[in-house]
């Protein structure tokens, strides 16, 4: 049997994930515009060969050997305490958000965030408080969170499910609070949460 050539062999997605970070790497260093990021992250993701992956960062600098592709990304947790956060806008999102809204509210904005991974997690755990997940029309969003005393929904639910769109895990525990998960283009049900 004759050896194949590396670029026709399948590609993992571990491998589409580290192509994913230099994208977003590339993003945050102004050598991507948003829209060119998205296209290309659309390109990784659907990307079954090697072959396929490399073109996509083939005019991009070469990351420095054991350089960190995530450093730019807030990893931190969002927690509200007595107040109200908003996290919106152009955001890098990690792999794993940690949000946490003890007697306070928490807005957490992925319609026009930038998905450095196809699948992400937001733990989200409220204790007498609000946390807001907005998503893109085409997110597939599983809820696998529990609620004690509390609430966790999903408006719309019973609506189409996104389709090659990024991938929402939402966990954690709503007690005596609300988790809510809401879709693509609306307005508030809460007053002035901006």
């Amino acid at each position: 049997m004759a050896a194949r050539p590396e670029l026709d062999l399948r590609a993992s997605d571990a491998e589409r994930d580290r192509v994913a970070a230099v994208l977003a790497d590339a993003l945050a260093g102004g050598l991507l515009d948003p829209a060119e990021h998205a296209e290309r992250l659309e390109a990784v993701y659907a990307a079954r060969t090697r072959g396929q992956l490399a073109p996509v960062t083939a005019d991009l600098p070469e990351p420095a050997a054991g350089a960190d592709l995530t450093g730019h990304l807030d990893t931190g947790p969002v927690q509200a305490l007595f107040s109200k956060i908003r996290r919106g806008g152009q955001w890098p999102v990690p792999p794993l958000t940690v949000v946490r809204s003890r007697f306070g509210a928490v807005v957490i904005d992925l319609r026009h965030a930038v998905f450095t991974r196809r699948e992400v997690v937001i733990d989200a755990g409220s204790f007498c408080g609000k946390i807001e997940i907005l998503v893109p029309e085409d997110a597939q969003v599983y809820d696998t969170g529990t609620a004690l005393f509390g609430k966790r929904s999903q408006p719309g639910g019973d609506g189409p499910v996104g389709e090659g769109g990024p991938v929402v895990r939402i966990t954690g525990r709503s007690v005596l609070g609300h988790v809510r998960v809401m879709r693509g283009g609306f307005k508030y049900p809460w007053r002035d949460w901006s």
